[in-house]
């Protein structure tokens, strides 16, 4: 069978820990309660040291803190204010500060045995396996500017040039986020089919090929059989 893998360049390009990767381990190494007095209190200290750029930490839970339909409103802040709500600068610190704190293994040790090698890519896709994008940084493109944008699709694209067809790969959206100025760089740019994370079957001959949805694994057994509840409307929809 083939699978198919959508690698952040940057993991194999620098060998240093996403933060988005950070923030999964995190999250399984800390107390839920715990980690989330921890982030606000790292925040207040951020703020207090003349930091500009992000909302007091009321505000922040009340827009963030809501519940989707993997995780508690407290799990849903902490991935919110690390990934995307505050500076750049500011949340890969505090990423790293929780990551000491919980994971307690040095990063780059971390990174050496997380992700694949240039080698172990080229072994992947000389087994049958299918290697799309999924940019560069693993950042929410459609939050970047489009500069920002673009600088990271174009160092995806060269990291991966290697192991895609540059005339037709496809993009599978970081945190499922985008843009028009997403789509509109990247179909300009040989990408043949964008994959969401929008809950739904997919039916290649309606919509947009750059906005395909999809089922996630716990839509499946054992986790759920909430796939059977998708394909019905698919059918009714005429996507049988």
């Amino acid at each position: 069978m083939q699978g198919s893998f959508f690698i952040p360049g940057k993991t194999f390009m620098e060998k240093t820990l996403l933060d988005v990767n950070k923030i999964h381990f995190i999250l399984a190494s800390a107390p839920e309660g715990e980690l989330k007095d921890d982030l606000l209190h790292l925040l207040s200290q951020y703020r207090g040291d003349g930091w500009p750029g992000f909302a007091p930490n009321e505000e922040l839970y009340e827009r963030y803190a809501v519940p989707n339909r993997f995780d508690s409103g407290d799990v849903v802040f902490v991935k919110r204010v690390l990934q995307t709500a505050i500076p750049e600068g500011i949340r890969s610190e505090i990423a790293s500060i929780l990551f000491k704190k919980y994971v307690g293994m040095p990063e780059s040790d971390f990174s050496r045995e997380l992700y694949m090698n240039r080698d172990q890519i080229r072994c992947l896709k000389g087994n049958g396996m299918f290697i799309g994008l999924h940019g560069y940084d693993h950042y929410w493109l459609g939050n970047l500017s489009r500069e920002e944008m673009e600088r990271d699709m174009e160092r995806a694209l060269e990291a991966m040039d290697e192991f895609i067809d540059t005339d037709g790969w496809v993009m599978n959206y970081p945190y499922g986020n985008y843009s028009g100025d997403v789509i509109r760089y990247i179909a300009g740019h040989g990408c043949r089919m964008g994959l969401t994370t929008e809950v739904g079957v997919a039916d290649l001959g309606a919509g947009s090929r750059y906005q395909v949805p999809r089922l996630d694994c716990n839509d499946f057994p054992p986790k759920s059989e909430k796939y059977l509840g998708m394909l019905c409307r698919g059918r009714e929809g005429g996507k049988g």
